[in-house]
């Protein structure tokens, strides 16, 4: 149970840090509130980065460290 406080003009209630923790919900993430039946629901929608948001140059770095140390790569495979 957690206990609703005044913050400037507005009410807060805290997130325990094993929900913040598991849903990685962290200081600036946005969070939405849903009613239902049973009461309030707080909604997190954790982003989830595709290969195609990486920055183009940074996967060009990758690929070209990628085919420079493919040995490697396959020697720490075998490892």
């Amino acid at each position: 149970m957690r206990k609703v406080f005044k913050n400037g003009n507005s009410l807060a209630v805290t997130v325990p840090k094993v929900y913040a923790y598991n849903l990685s919900i962290r200081d600036g993430s946005r969070v939405e509130w849903k009613q239902t039946e049973a009461g309030l629901l707080l909604v997190h929608e954790k982003k989830t980065r595709k290969p195609t948001d990486i920055d183009p140059e940074v996967a060009k770095i990758i690929k070209k460290l990628s085919k420079k140390y493919a040995g490697v790569w396959q020697d720490l495979a075998r490892v």
